[in-house]
């Protein structure tokens, strides 16, 4: 127990499944930690990185990723599993039998931390805290983070609070029976230095040597570089007629890095093609960028509205990606959902002919940037907690 000659412990976990809950997780671990309260402790753990068990599981949160990037029906048939109990008792089922060695090597690294509030940004990572408060230490508070913009049925309902990021996931919870007070609505949580930057397009042009008056594409699909990333990346190559810079990030996703390396001096003399491999400040790449063509990944997409650049989306892995797709694209107007090829290719067209297209959407984006960062907001609320 936490009392006043003692510092309140806070761990955040971190699981790779997606690069987002890592983000996510350390924008909020760096808020509180800019707090510099002298009564808090931030714990940062990778917590499947020690036991075999926990990292044979995250390794296959990685590979069902993967997959999922590639085959969206992939997905969809995990969803449909979530119903086959009812809502809230899948995962319990699933933990209980599939993860039932993880569970106990998870309670186990938690029984060694010994935390006051854990702060999750995962369904799972979130589910097994809870199992953590009611099984070995009732005094300590489970806050979870829901990094998507809606909410599905593997978010444990008995969390102390769940934190969400739009109206549309503040009433997709309530749907889902969370408590009303147990919710929590901040604005958009993202890394302190995105919110810091203040480098207009053109510093950032030079920064990385690009030309400064050719209109800019960047393209990307998660840290995998999957999704239909070549589809994209070909459709460009082969059929847009205007002078453009095409950014290709193609994260750990060597074959295509080396492969787009390989054709550099053979594109069309109109693209400037610049691949790159993962990078940790790719958010300047994007402030440097007029458009970004992206999958759903809710994280990416809010990475490039907060820079300012507007977002065409040509994927979505899953129903979360959908759903994001929907808010960023449809109910915040930030861009437009493109799922075939020539449709990307028609915008780009259109748009590196006439800029001004984009000023609509980039308007949009200033306001969604004038919100402030949720992360700070989810500090102060976890200093007084």
């Amino acid at each position: 127990m936490t009392t006043q000659n003692k510092k309140k412990r806070i761990l955040v976990t971190y699981i790779e499944a997606g690069f987002g809950h890592i983000t996510t997780a350390n924008s909020i671990a760096d808020a509180i930690e800019a707090l510099h309260d002298p009564n808090i402790e931030v714990i940062r753990e990778y917590m499947f990185s020690e036991s075999p068990v926990l990292r044979k599981t995250e390794k296959r949160y990685i590979k069902d990723v993967k997959i999922a990037n590639t085959f969206p029906w992939y997905n969809r048939i995990q969803m449909a599993a979530t119903h086959i109990f009812g809502i809230h008792n899948s995962l319990p089922f699933v933990v209980s039998t599939v993860f039932r060695h993880t569970r106990k090597a998870y309670l186990n690294k938690l029984k060694q931390i010994r935390p006051d509030i854990i702060i999750d940004t995962h369904y799972l990572t979130s589910f097994l805290s809870v199992q953590y408060r009611d099984k070995v230490d009732s005094h300590v508070k489970v806050v979870t983070y829901n990094p998507d913009n809606n909410v599905h049925n593997w978010w444990n309902i008995r969390v102390d609070k769940f934190i969400v990021n739009c109206r549309m996931a503040f009433d997709d919870a309530l749907k889902h029976d969370f408590a009303r007070n147990k919710l929590m609505i901040v604005p958009f949580v993202t890394r302190k230095e995105i919110m810091d930057v203040t480098e207009d397009k053109s510093y950032y042009r030079t920064k990385y040597d690009l030309p400064q008056d050719r209109f800019t594409v960047m393209v990307a699909a998660g840290g995998y570089g999957k999704s239909g990333m070549v589809r994209v990346v070909k459709a460009l190559l082969d059929r847009v007629k205007q002078p453009i810079t095409l950014i290709a990030i193609c994260g750990k996703n060597k074959v295509l890095y080396n492969h787009l390396q390989r054709i550099k001096a053979i594109v069309p003399s109109h693209i400037d093609l610049r691949p790159y491999e993962f990078v940790d400040t790719v958010y300047e790449l994007n402030r440097a960028s007029d458009m970004f063509i992206t999958k759903g990944g809710p994280n990416a997409m809010l990475d490039s509205v907060l820079m300012g650049v507007p977002v065409g989306v040509f994927y979505c892995a899953s129903h979360i990606e959908q759903m994001s797709a929907y808010l960023f694209t449809y109910s915040l107007n930030c861009g437009r959902y493109l799922p075939r090829s020539r449709h990307i290719v028609e915008w780009v067209n259109s748009c590196a002919g006439d800029s001004t297209i984009l000023d609509f959407f980039i308007r949009n984006t200033n306001a969604i940037r004038e919100a402030g960062n949720g992360a700070e907001n989810i500090a102060k609320f976890i200093q007084t907690y």
